[in-house]
Order: C-alpha cells, then sequence, then structure tokens
C-alpha cells in the first residue's frame, strides 16, 4: 500500500519531488542489507516525482524478487513527513537456503524429440541430485553440485560470488564437469541426429574448467570476463564411423578458451518477461596457446524486447532475435557445429529437427493474453513451507517464428541449412512461483507439418 500521496495536493504545496531521508530493511535474517540496497533503482538520497512514486515502488519489489533470494516482498511508505522526506520500509521473506535437488531429467534435445523419436524410452533419462546452498555468505553467493547417473553419467561443481569488492561491482565464478557417455550422436543426417551405442564401452568423455570475473558497475549491466579449459575423448569406433567429429579421424580435443560476455538487462522477470529489454553480446575465442585442437572465434548476439499493452496490460507482446557469426571460416568439427534445434536455441515447429552450421539467425514473436493470475495454497499438501503458495498465471499466445542457418560444410542430407524457415501457431503458457514456465504450443512449420509441442524452464 503507497501512503500519503495525495494529501499534499490539498495544501497548496508546489514541491512535486520527494527525497528518500530513510530506507529500513526487515525480515533479512541471512541477506545482508548492503545486498538488497544494490539491487534497488534509488537510494538515499535521491529526488523522485510524485507522479512515478507508486510505479518505482512496484518495479523495485519486482527488482528484489527477481534475485531469487525471496518468496515475498513488501514495500511501503513508512513515513512522510511536511518537508517531502519519506522513508521507506522494506520488509522480506526469504527463501530456502538448502535445497537438496533430485534430478530427473531428459538427456534428449527437447522433450518432443524424446517423446516422438525415441519413443518415452526411459533409458534416456538423467538422474540423481542436485544440491544447492544459496545465500551462503548472506551476499547472494550460490554453490551448487550435481551427482548423476543414467544416460548421462555427471560431477559437477560450481560456485558464484556476485561481489568480492566493497563496492559490489566484482564478482567470482568458478566450475569443473566431468561427464561420460555410452551412446554418443555422432553424425546428422535428413536433419535428424544419429545415435551410437556399443554394448557397456564409453564412447565420449568430458572434461572442463573454467574460472571468471563479473564486472557489475550498474544496476542492469553485468561484463563476464571469463578462461575454460576443455578436454573431450571419444571412443576409436565414432571417429571410424564420422571421421570429421573431431576432424581428421582426431580421438580427442584439446583447448583452452577465453569470453567476453555483456547484458543488459531491464525485464521485469527473466523466466517469462513481460515488460523491458535485453540486450547480449558474447564474443568466444576457442584454441588459444597450447592443444590448439580448435580453432574458432565467432559472436553471438541476442535482443529481446516485451511490453504490455498500455490500454489493457493483460495483452503484451514478446520477440526475441538471437544471431551467431564465425569470423574464422575454416570447416569446425561435427560436434561444435551446432547451431538451432539444441535446448533453448529453436523455432517453434521445429523441435524435432537438428539445424546445424556455422551461422545463424532467427527471430521470435508471441501476442500474449493473460486468462488467469491467482496464488494457490497448497496447504499440508506441500511439506516445504515457504513453497505452500504458489503464484500462478495462465497465457494464451500465438505466435510467428523465423530463422536461417548457413552451413558450408555439413549441407548433404540435411536440407533445412540454408534454406528460410517459418513458422507460426497457438500455445498455452503457464508460469508458476514467479520463475517456473511450462508452455504448450502448437505449431505448423514450412513443410505444413503439425504438432503439439511441450517446453519447461523449471531451473532453480
Amino acid at each position: 500500500m503507497i501512503l500519503g500521496v495525495l494529501p499534499f495536493f490539498g495544501n497548496g504545496q508546489t514541491n512535486n519531488h520527494v527525497q528518500i531521508s530513510n530506507i529500513e530493511i526487515e525480515g533479512n535474517k541471512r541477506t545482508r542489507e548492503n545486498i538488497i540496497l544494490r539491487e534497488l533503482d534509488f537510494h538515499v538520497g535521491d529526488s523522485i516525482p510524485m507522479s512515478n512514486l507508486n510505479t518505482r515502488i512496484e518495479k523495485n519489489k519486482t527488482l528484489l524478487l527477481a534475485t531469487g533470494l525471496f518468496l515475498m516482498v513488501d514495500m511501503n511508505i513508512k513515513e512522510w513527513s511536511d518537508d517531502f522526506n519519506i522513508e521507506i520500509s522494506i520488509s522480506v521473506k526469504e527463501a530456502g537456503y538448502f535445497f537438496p535437488l533430485p534430478i530427473f531429467e531428459l538427456a534428449d534435445r527437447n522433450f518432443n524429440v524424446w517423446w516422438n523419436q525415441f519413443n518415452r524410452d526411459f533409458k534416456r533419462v538423467n538422474f540423481g541430485l542436485s544440491p544447492i546452498i544459496s545465500n551462503i555468505s548472506g551476499r547472494k553467493d550460490l554453490l551448487k553440485g550435481t551427482v548423476q547417473y543414467g544416460y548421462t553419467q555427471k560431477l559437477e561443481l560450481s560456485y558464484t560470488l556476485p561481489s568480492i569488492n566493497k563496492k559490489q561491482t566484482v564478482g567470482l565464478t568458478t566450475n569443473v564437469l566431468m561427464t561420460r557417455n555410452k551412446e554418443i550422436g555422432y553424425q546428422t543426417q535428413e536433419n535428424i541426429v544419429d545415435f551410437f551405442r556399443a554394448d557397456d564401452k564409453i564412447m565420449f568423455r568430458r572434461f572442463r574448467y573454467g574460472i571468471g570475473f563479473t564486472y557489475r558497475p550498474k544496476l542492469y549491466q553485468t561484463h563476464l570476463f571469463q578462461s575454460t579449459f576443455y578436454h573431450r575423448t571419444i571412443n576409436s569406433q565414432v571417429s571410424e564411423l564420422n571421421p570429421e567429429f573431431f576432424l581428421n579421424g582426431d580421438e580427442k580435443q584439446r583447448f583452452f578458451a577465453i569470453q567476453y560476455q555483456f547484458e543488459h538487462n531491464r525485464l521485469d522477470l527473466r523466466a517469462y518477461p513481460i515488460k523491458g529489454h535485453f540486450v547480449g553480446v558474447r564474443v568466444i575465442k576457442e584454441g588459444i596457446g597450447l592443444f590448439n585442437d580448435i580453432n574458432r572465434f565467432y559472436v553471438r548476439g541476442t535482443l529481446g524486447y516485451y511490453y504490455p499493452f498500455k490500454k489493457n496490460e493483460k495483452y503484451s507482446i514478446a520477440t526475441a532475435a538471437r544471431g551467431r557469426v564465425h569470423f574464422q571460416r575454416q570447416q569446425a568439427p561435427y560436434y561444435n557445429n551446432t547451431a538451432l534445434g539444441y535446448f533453448a536455441d529453436y523455432l517453434r515447429g521445429y523441435e524435432l529437427y537438428a539445424i546445424d552450421g556455422m551461422d545463424y539467425i532467427y527471430l521470435k514473436t508471441a501476442l500474449r493474453y493473460q486468462i488467469w493470475s491467482r496464488n494457490i495454497d497448497w496447504k499440508k499438501a506441500m511439506p516445504v513451507k515457504k513453497l505452500r503458495v504458489m503464484p500462478l498465471r495462465v497465457f494464451l499466445s500465438t505466435h510467428v517464428d523465423m530463422g536461417y542457418v548457413n552451413d558450408p560444410y555439413y549441407t548433404e542430407n540435411n536440407p533445412l541449412a540454408n534454406d528460410y524457415l517459418i513458422s507460426a501457431g497457438v500455445g498455452l503458457n503457464f508460469v508458476l512461483y514467479i520463475d517456473k514456465v511450462v508452455q504448450v504450443e502448437y505449431s505448423v512449420n514450412k513443410m505444413g507439418e503439425k504438432g503439439l509441442y511441450l517446453h519447461f524452464n523449471l531451473a532453480l
């Protein structure tokens, strides 16, 4: 509730701004106060137009919720003095700190591939445990481990600390990963990935270690500088089946990579934004110094723009574009030649296809209408108390996607590369707990193929 705005207009006052004299925070048992203040776009001493005060407070509630640190944020004007000074009160309810999350996920590129091409084969499922400790030091840090079995055996450990200096502008991130598979996708034919398995032999091993530093000089901007070492090996049978898997019949791939990443994020919520924009750029050089088993230099860019209709904010437009271009044009190994159809990079209506290539660009658009918004109280049916009240929003949507993949080397028997792609359809989207999304979409692609597709974004 926003208090005290209107009375001042009746007292003959001509000042149309208020000044923040104090910000009071309560409910933060672990999160440090300076971490919360860092996420706000106003501070003590700032002057705010009265006409924009309600909007700014609601916006900053959203900013705090977007950190993932809190289940609930309440922000009010506690005091409003005659000299137009205000005191803002912030009350938060922290999210849990320890999550021993079970792993049950599909190993395939998406749910639709697993359901249609592999007939719901539960041998293609990963399971295990992923313990997560968040906000360990009260500085928004995150420690995550993974012990995984099933289709892909994995051990992984990562740690992220958003701020290591007094100004809270420099952060640290590190990650180590080891995996192995008894089955491997070794070639793409008719834009379908072919797999190979030989009894219980290990076909593919991966090791990765990376360390990076983040720089966040402004609230909405983040820079990442990262160095990573990769070591991948395949069984000799794989290189015999496809000598171009690592190129020239090689059975291993080792290299150092460096990357710079920039993000400007003004989205209200990242998982399912309704309002705001996003700009992201990644510049990557693979093959530096020792072990130059690969030599690539490429740039990947992302643009997103989302806005609700002013007359009826239940309607909103979502647009997102992404592209990649290589500046070194020599042939890349088959394994490193993926483009569209892999995880987050896909066109609706083409979920079943792998469209490989060196460069790509695509645009996804949607018109959405919110038909439901309510808090669901699970009561004792939900054993985790902090998750018993589930915000739920439901949207109807229509979409049009288009894209193009440039593949100068692996085009034989893969007709969707080097061709313009387009699709359209309708969908029903569910947003749970602010950042969990389930999408059910019916799409038609340029070949006239129709299908019902399911997508999940349920990551913590």
